[in-house]
């Protein structure tokens, strides 16, 4: 509505169209050869390499909790150990 480029592109649409190229486009991508069909149209099964990535995070997860939780727990007991003092 109150946009400076809305003349411009539709003029540009316009002239597309006189010229045909805009029927041109549109055979192409619309009526023309378009998306190939897929071959297979199953699911597959997943395997392991395809979901091995997730059971690594998952191990790395476990790992850095342990080391904080360790961590948390040396520190804690430190600090207990110079309030009792």
């Amino acid at each position: 509505l109150g946009s400076p480029y809305r003349d411009k592109i539709t003029i540009a649409i316009l002239q597309l169209q006189e010229e045909g190229k805009l029927h041109m486009m549109k055979e192409k991508w619309w009526r023309g050869n378009g998306c190939p069909e897929e071959e297979s149209k199953e699911a597959s099964a997943l395997g392991v390499q395809n979901i091995g990535g997730i059971f690594i995070v998952l191990a790395a997860g476990l790992v850095l909790s342990v080391f904080v939780a360790v961590g948390e727990f040396l520190y804690k007991s430190k600090k207990n150990a110079q309030l009792e003092k």
